[in-house]
């Protein structure tokens, strides 16, 4: 199966679509920074949005940036990637950088699933490392 992703269009990256206004000219822990998803579609794109801001909300994930991809299959159906993102960390601050790209998915569903299945391996994870 072939799959095309997107890509920057014409050099930039467009932004998230959900709170714009009241992201502007703030620092924020969970940063939505490509959604292309908006111009495909744009109430998925505001659900997605929302399910990983109320699930990384409810977790001490640190400051992440947030990546969305747009795939095609070769029947031209629609599917996205994900990628949750820390910024690298010297240890200082005690935290350990985490990652988690999303397998391929369709929906909404999809997506909150396989976060919600991140963070459970997060948190199992994060429960046998010694402090």
């Amino acid at each position: 199966m072939g799959i095309a992703t997107s890509h920057p269009v014409g050099g930039r990256t467009r932004t998230a679509l959900y709170p714009v206004r009241e992201r502007e000219g703030k620092q924020e822990q969970i940063d939505i920074v490509a959604n292309p998803l908006g111009s495909e579609n744009p109430s998925l794109a505001r659900a997605l949005e929302a399910d990983v801001r109320r699930l990384l909300a409810s977790e001490e994930v640190g400051p992440v940036e947030v990546r969305f991809r747009v795939c095609r299959d070769e029947t031209d159906d629609l599917r996205f990637i994900c990628k949750v993102e820390n910024p690298p960390a010297d240890g200082e601050e005690g935290r350990a950088q985490w990652r988690w790209w999303s397998p391929l998915m369709k929906t909404a569903d999809d997506f909150r699933s396989a976060l919600e299945e991140g963070l459970r391996i997060r948190r199992e994870r994060l429960a046998r490392q010694p402090r």
